[in-house]
C-alpha cells in the first residue's frame, strides 16, 4: 500500500506516483531507466546480478521480483538471482560477475565502501566505459527502487525486463 495519497484510475503506483509530478520529470526518468537498460556495455549477468543485489539491499519487492525476459537465454536461474546476497557463494559466479556483486554493495554503502585494492580489481577486469556504465545502472537502481520502497508503491504483476539490445545469449 503505497503510503502517499494516489489518484483512482487503473495505472499502476509507479505512473501515478510520477503523474504528480510535472510530465517532463517522469518522462525524463522513463528515458534514463530505458537507456540504461537497452545501452548497458556490460553482459545480462553481470548487469542483472549488481541489479537484484542493489534491489535485495534497497528493499524494493517489484526490483527484487524483476527477471531479465528469458532469462535462461542468458544462463540464469532463479539460484543467480537468490544467491546473489550470499557472500560464500561468490565463487559459483564468473569473475567479473562477482565484482559487480561487490561494486553494488559498496556503492548502497557509499565512497567509504571502495578501497584501492578494490579498484585495482575492477579496473583489471572492466574498461573504463564498463565502470562507468556499472556506476550509473547503479545510480538509477539505487535511487529508482528506493522511491519504490520508501513509497511503497505496489506492482501487481511480475516485471520482466527486456534485454540490452546487445545481449548474446547461452548458446542451447
Amino acid at each position: 500500500m503505497a503510503r502517499i495519497d494516489l489518484p483512482e484510475g487503473p495505472e499502476s503506483d509507479w505512473e501515478k506516483m510520477w503523474g504528480l509530478l510535472p510530465p517532463a520529470t517522469g518522462e525524463a526518468t522513463n528515458r534514463f531507466s530505458d537507456l540504461i537498460q537497452s545501452d548497458t556495455l556490460l553482459s545480462v549477468p553481470e548487469h542483472e546480478a549488481a541489479r537484484i543485489r542493489i534491489a535485495h539491499l534497497n528493499g524494493c519487492e517489484p526490483c527484487s521480483g524483476a527477471r531479465v525476459a528469458d532469462m535462461a537465454a542468458f544462463g540464469l536461474d532463479e539460484a543467480f538471482y537468490r544467491d546473489v546476497d550470499d557472500p560464500a557463494l561468490r565463487h559459483l559466479y564468473p569473475p567479473r560477475v562477482a565484482l559487480a556483486i561487490g561494486f553494488a554493495e559498496r556503492f548502497v554503502a557509499g565512497k567509504q565502501a571502495y578501497d584501492e585494492a578494490f579498484w585495482d580489481e575492477m579496473r583489471e577486469a572492466f574498461s573504463p566505459s564498463e565502470i562507468a556504465d556499472l556506476t550509473a545502472s547503479c545510480a538509477k537502481w539505487l535511487g529508482l527502487g528506493r522511491i519504490n520502497a520508501v513509497l511503497g508503491l505496489a506492482v501487481a504483476c511480475p516485471i520482466r525486463i527486456a534485454p540490452p539490445r546487445h545481449a548474446e545469449r547461452v548458446p542451447a
